[in-house]
């Protein structure tokens, strides 16, 4: 028995030393989840539906007159989503004439639209953005660990969407691109951090609300980052659905993706990466291809 109560006081002694160390834990992290937050329910009769996507546009600069939206409006409209995560988007950049580019595309659309700086870039800036049918409530930028490599960030945003009991957060993000995955691992497991409070944020009851990730993570599902964001999301998927992305005029991987948080239940009614066609030439707009997915809420 003595011994017994020898070894509890020793492992209480490392815990203590680790958190300490660590700098961590302040000791009330492990029960703030249960205090509070957005209350389970299931949906029998009118389930909330949502069709989101997640287009990267950055390459869009590239074409031969980037004060030309033409191409990337009809895909826009053609994607025809609630809401759209932007993982890669110029505001005022030299490159792109110093134009804002979300606004330009939301007043086109007639969408709200909300943008995340990741740095500064060429006399403007560079990150993330998102457009919505619906009502913008709050966002915010959170700085994901990048190293030496170029800064990332996640854009959360919370939207007021016709029919859901509580506002989903969507985190819009675009991992690092480097070969080697070590800081696109870590970045993955900050999102983790975020998604159920671990890490800041400014969104109250975060670890039970209803959460989409969606946006560019330069890794395919058979690649660590991915499957580290397996740990606390599922991916929207069908099975036999083509989800290559890249390059669009011919996709060869599938780096963009859309996940729901593992605290709801989601039906996924269809998901869509549409290709080039005779009828319409997505490669014109940008070197991504849209994922876009319809979802059906089942339990919140």
């Amino acid at each position: 028995m003595k011994r017994c109560f020898s070894l509890t006081i020793a492992a209480l002694a490392c815990l203590v030393a680790h958190v300490q160390a660590s700098d961590k834990l302040a000791g009330n992290e492990l029960l703030a989840v249960q205090k509070g937050g957005v209350p389970d329910k299931v949906y029998t009769l009118h389930k909330p539906t949502l069709r989101i996507a997640t287009y990267n546009i950055g390459k869009n600069e590239a074409a031969d007159n980037v004060t030309n939206f033409t191409a990337l409006n009809s895909t826009i409209k053609k994607i025809n989503a609630d809401i759209i995560a932007i993982p890669e988007v110029d505001n005022k950049t030299q490159r792109s004439q110093k134009i804002d580019q979300l606004k330009t595309i939301a007043d086109a659309n007639k969408m709200h639209y909300v943008f995340g700086k990741a740095l500064d870039f060429d006399d403007g800036e560079y990150g993330l953005g998102l457009l919505s049918k619906y009502k913008i409530l709050h966002s915010q930028v959170v700085k994901l660990p990048s190293g030496n490599a170029e800064q990332r960030v996640a854009l959360l945003v919370q939207i007021e969407v016709p029919g859901f009991d509580s506002a989903p957060i969507i985190m819009v993000t675009h991992l690092d691109w480097q070969k080697d995955p070590i800081i696109r691992t870590e970045q993955a497991r900050y999102l983790l951090d975020l998604s159920i409070g671990d890490a800041p944020s400014d969104f109250k009851d975060i670890a039970s609300a209803i959460k989409i990730l969606a946006g560019d993570f330069n890794s395919t599902r058979e690649e660590q980052p991915v499957k580290e964001i397996g740990y606390f999301f599922n991916e929207v998927s069908i099975p036999g659905t083509d989800t290559r992305s890249w390059p669009a005029v011919n996709p060869a991987i599938d780096i963009d993706h859309i996940f729901t948080f593992k605290g709801q239940k989601w039906d996924t009614k269809n998901l869509e990466i549409p290709h080039n066609s005779p009828e319409f030439n997505w490669s014109a707009a940008s070197d991504h291809l849209p994922v876009i997915a319809e979802i059906e809420l089942t339990e919140q």
